[in-house]
């Protein structure tokens, strides 16, 4: 049962931390988001590690007719999550500006927008995980917070407050103190043609420097390094919530609609011994 706290604990992380990658300019920019990207590529690895058993099991008996056809599209769908979550990181240090910008290639396009839709793609995916395990989720989560009697642990939830308390504060926290750097996502066009105005007239380098700027803090620059919206971490959690809410629940509905159907189907067409 503590292995399945370990797990929900690190899902929720992951997914914080996840949906703030979705916006560069969150906290302290690109810094933020390649240094917390890498985090995320080791602890995918650990939750793998945690499910390593399950895996190992399902792999084995994948061409299995017997296997549950649940189990069969969970396992195709982690497979398509790991390749989608991969192609993320693999992109991402393929543009890298700040971590590793010795790796990065310059002036690609298509692994930037690679890099865009894999991540949008993961969005997705992680949606439709969420919702295929979402009963089980509840199911921990009412273990975690009742007891057998039917009562809530009150020291669980006040502990799962006071956690969520010291986060929220320590983003904002981060949030206020951070000082992200505009440069980090002016387009490399347009640094360079401030590099040569520079050589000419300072006057006229000056001007479109500070249009430049002006640009970026009312958010022209989307595209797919920003994805758009706000920069607030919180409201960026909360949007992105929202667009794996739209996902879950249909997911999960239609989940329990199919088993119903299938235990009508058992009770009109018992199989025979």
């Amino acid at each position: 049962m503590k292995k399945n706290y370990t797990k929900i604990v690190l899902d929720l992380l992951l997914a914080i931390t996840f949906v703030l990658l979705m916006n560069p300019r969150v906290l302290d920019g690109l810094r933020f988001h390649e240094i917390a990207g890498l985090v995320i590529g080791v602890a995918i690895l650990v939750h793998i590690g945690l499910n390593y058993q399950w895996v190992i099991n399902t792999t084995k008996k994948i061409m299995d007719p017997k296997l549950p056809n649940k189990t069969r599209f969970s396992y195709l769908l982690n497979v398509l999550l790991l390749i989608s979550m991969a192609a993320v990181i693999i992109t991402g240090i393929l543009i890298s500006r700040v971590v590793l910008p010795s790796l990065a290639i310059e002036g690609n396009h298509t692994i930037r927008e690679l890099h865009g839709f894999s991540a949008d793609a993961t969005l997705a995916l992680v949606g439709l995980h969420v919702g295929v395990h979402w009963q089980w989720v509840m199911s921990i989560c009412k273990k975690a917070f009742k007891t057998k009697e039917g009562k809530f642990r009150k020291g669980v939830i006040a502990s799962v407050v006071l956690s969520l308390a010291i986060l929220a504060g320590g983003i904002q926290w981060f949030a206020s103190t951070a000082i992200p750097s505009n440069g980090e996502f002016a387009p490399k066009q347009m640094q360079q043609s401030e590099q040569s105005s520079n050589t000419g007239t300072t006057g006229s380098s000056t001007s479109n420097q500070g249009t430049a700027n002006k640009d970026f803090r009312d958010e022209k620059f989307h595209g797919k390094e920003g994805h758009g919206g706000s920069s607030n971490p919180f409201l960026v959690v909360l949007n992105y919530f929202a667009i794996w809410a739209a996902i879950i629940i249909p997911t999960y509905y239609l989940e329990k609609r199919i088993l119903r159907n299938k235990r009508k189907l058992r009770r009109v067409h018992p199989q025979t011994s």
